[in-house]
């Protein structure tokens, strides 16, 4: 069971991810960030830190939905947006009187950003993480669609029932997100020595090809 400690640090390492993947948004233009889009790529560069040699926040998620969502990461991207470090550009309602905020940066976030970057080397790693996942995705499926949960190597395991935990946290053996994205490194490099193509990308072009035949 987390203790309080490790609850309040995951509480503040998700909020530096939030902010992090907002301004990296907005950097390319691609804000606001819905609220599906923005859980996705949390979900995403959590399974495949390692790759960027970035510290995972948690390697678990209750499998319930058609995409990944943490509910208590959404209870802190509720506080950052009711204290201005992010704001909220426009809601969706639909249906059963559910809300979808899109959110952009606001300008305490972009300090909060900028002071994070200039003094630690972990943040400049998550945000070169977030900064290929929002242009691979964006520019892929998730402009149209957050619907993953179907096909993601992990969230998809046919092992793992609807309403039980996808666990990713033990043993890298177990994050079948890595483990796809190295075989694509591997393979593509036995095609195309010269090839310089990170895993992040080559999962992300996996995930639009199985979406695409869905």
């Amino acid at each position: 069971m987390a203790t309080a400690s490790s609850r309040l640090d995951s509480a503040g390492m998700w909020k530096a991810w939030v902010v992090l993947c907002i301004a990296e948004a907005r950097r390319m233009g691609l804000t606001p960030v819905a609220t599906s889009q923005l859980h996705v790529i949390l979900y995403l560069a959590n399974t495949l830190a390692d790759l960027f040699y970035v510290t995972r926040v948690r390697g678990r998620v209750l499998k319930r939905g058609d995409y990944p969502f943490f509910p208590d990461v959404q209870r802190e991207v509720d506080r950052l947006a009711f204290t201005g470090v992010l704001v909220i550009e426009h809601v969706e309602f639909g249906a059963k009187g559910q809300m979808a905020a899109h959110y952009g940066l606001g300008p305490q976030g972009a300090e909060i950003c900028k002071a994070m970057l200039a003094h630690s080397g972990e943040a400049q790693r998550t945000a070169r993480l977030l900064r290929e996942l929002v242009s691979a995705c964006f520019g892929r499926f998730l402009n149209a669609r957050a619907d993953i949960g179907a096909v993601d190597a992990n969230y998809g395991n046919a092992a793992v029932a609807l309403g039980e935990v996808v666990d990713f946290s033990e043993w890298n053996i177990d994050n079948k997100n890595v483990e796809v994205a190295r075989y694509l490194i591997d393979h593509l490099r036995k095609l195309r020595p010269d090839a310089q193509r990170d895993g992040v990308r080559l999962y992300c072009d996996y995930l639009d090809r199985a979406m695409a035949e869905t």
